[in-house]
């Protein structure tokens, strides 16, 4: 790698309607870069795909010292995803050394990200660097019951923030990665898992960054399609494994990912998507049931169902012994609808814990994930994932859902009452 002043430093700012914050996140994109990089050759690239709020407007009248530059696409079959591919194109037109990535609506971003981020990168070997932050106890929910322990169990590593958006890598990891077959979903919201678990694949160095607290906009109201989208993405990655991997020696750490701010979701939006979940439930029950088996240990809950920690792991491994079967659809859909009731129960569990208790029991959750997973004994390998995104069973259950399928870049290399959840909102 160049010399560290020297070099090339690109921060990439992904956004879409982001007018509100996007100008305070370039504003601290260039401050960090100032400090962190006062000789070097410095850019702030904004990737926005239809905004109709301003947002680039916004970016383009902040003052910046840094280079300004503006990638746009259109918003339809568009995301998150899309935005982060052309901060890459981008980056590698402007020869840079080093990518870093903020997201447009983080209320918390500091300057001094930009150099922690940047020196977890400063190697030869190919480098991915991701965050580790503590966040209000009701976010998270993709990440800590779906991400990080279904990476740890695949993979061997326990990541605490594996999908958190702050991501850095360097130019060997640039190279290496536009190799990789990009899914549909990897340019949604699959995006960051796509990063993380092709880097964990491939067994690259992945260096965890602290930086403090992130505030942002809540995700929750995207939960029937976020988490439909990051399943997809990893599970395409999953498949493309030589075997379920052991943990690493020195791989489990106490996380310490639960922020003392505590702000409860909105209860309309939780009523909404219990019902959602409630209808989808009804309507695949008996192929929930026979892809689930432990499904059948679930019992009655006011929000439908309830999944404990203990009972999750073993989801989880359904999931992927289905995956593996060639189920790939069916276990990314199902599983979101159990996915949701995990977390409504979740919530029920950490009601008058502190933070030190909330993180120790992901972390219980988590190591009973790699376990359930290691004793089923699933074979990866041999099978392979659409070649086009679709909302599939959740369509009509999720008023989000797209009108057609998106394509990928490039080919893809126990009884009935347990399983129906009622809507009586959240306890």
């Amino acid at each position: 790698m160049a010399n560290r002043n020297n070099a090339v430093t690109v921060v990439g700012i992904p956004a879409r309607d982001e007018a509100r914050t996007v100008g305070a996140v370039a504003e601290a994109a260039d401050a960090g870069l100032r400090l962190a990089f006062p000789g070097g050759s410095n850019a702030v690239v904004l990737a926005d795909n239809g905004s109709t709020d301003g947002t680039v407007d916004r970016f383009t009248e902040t003052p910046l010292r840094a280079r300004k530059v503006v990638a746009r696409s259109g918003g339809e079959g568009t995301g998150k995803g899309t935005n982060v591919f052309a901060i890459i194109d981008r980056a590698l037109e402007l020869g840079a050394d080093r990518v870093l990535l903020l997201d447009a609506d983080v209320r918390s971003a500091e300057p001094e990200w930009v150099g922690r981020l940047a020196g977890a990168v400063d190697d030869e070997r190919p480098t991915l660097a991701v965050p580790v932050y503590r966040r209000n106890r009701f976010e998270a929910n993709t990440t800590n019951h779906l991400a990080s322990p279904l990476l740890a169990a695949v993979f061997g590593v326990h990541l605490q923030q594996p999908i958190g958006g702050e991501f850095a890598f360097n130019r060997a990891f640039l190279e290496r990665a536009r190799t990789w077959p990009r899914p549909a979903s990897a340019y949604l919201y699959g995006i960051d898992v796509w990063l993380t678990a092709n880097a964990l694949r491939e067994r690259m160095r992945v260096v965890e960054v602290p930086l403090g607290r992130k505030l942002h906009n809540s995700p929750f109201p995207k939960i029937l399609r976020l988490p439909q989208q990051v399943l997809d993405s990893l599970f395409h990655v999953v498949l493309r494994t030589d075997c379920v991997r052991p943990s690493r020696p020195g791989a489990v750490r106490s996380r310490a990912a639960v922020d003392g701010a505590a702000a409860p979701q909105d209860p309309a939006v939780v009523s909404r998507v219990s019902a959602s979940v409630a209808r989808y439930l009804d309507a695949h029950r008996d192929d929930v049931r026979a892809l689930f088996p432990a499904a059948d240990g679930l019992t009655a809950a006011p929000w439908g169902l309830r999944v404990t920690t203990e009972q999750w792991p073993h989801v989880l491994a359904d999931a992927l012994a289905a995956l593996a079967g060639g189920r790939f659809e069916q276990a990314r859909d199902h599983l979101v609808a159990l996915y949701v009731n995990r977390v409504l129960t979740f919530w029920e569990e950490i009601d008058g814990l502190d933070d030190t208790r909330i993180d120790g029991l992901l972390d219980r959750q988590a190591e009973l994930t790699v376990r359930a997973v290691r004793d089923r004994r699933i074979a990866l390998g041999g099978s392979t994932g659409p070649g086009v995104f679709r909302v599939g069973h959740w369509a009509g259950f999720n008023d989000d859902s797209p009108a057609t399928p998106l394509a990928a870049a490039c080919p893809p290399d126990p009884s009935a009452a347990p399983l129906r959840a009622v809507n009586r909102g959240v306890a």
